[in-house]
């Protein structure tokens, strides 16, 4: 039996949330991502994948302890203006 080794990027809205703000801490960034995760303009979690299109978005720990969150995965709407 031939089994794939999917390599599944975990998404946790807590940790994501401490990740983010331990980055943004840590670099000195302005906390941009709502504070409770929750998109104002579509109202989906930006911390919870959500298959669109053929691909899933949303951001993962991984990403959320890297990089500046500046917009929803989900409906490309900015936290920035």
């Amino acid at each position: 039996m031939e089994t794939k080794n999917l390599k599944q990027e975990p998404f946790d809205v807590s940790e994501a949330i401490n990740a983010q703000t331990e980055y943004c801490e840590r670099t000195k960034a302005p906390f941009f991502a709502p504070r409770s995760g929750r998109c104002w303009k579509c109202g989906n979690n930006i911390y919870i994948p959500i298959e669109k299109h053929g691909r899933t978005t949303g951001v993962t720990v991984e990403k959320a302890g890297k990089e500046l969150i500046t917009g929803c995965p989900h409906c490309n709407t900015t936290f920035c203006d």
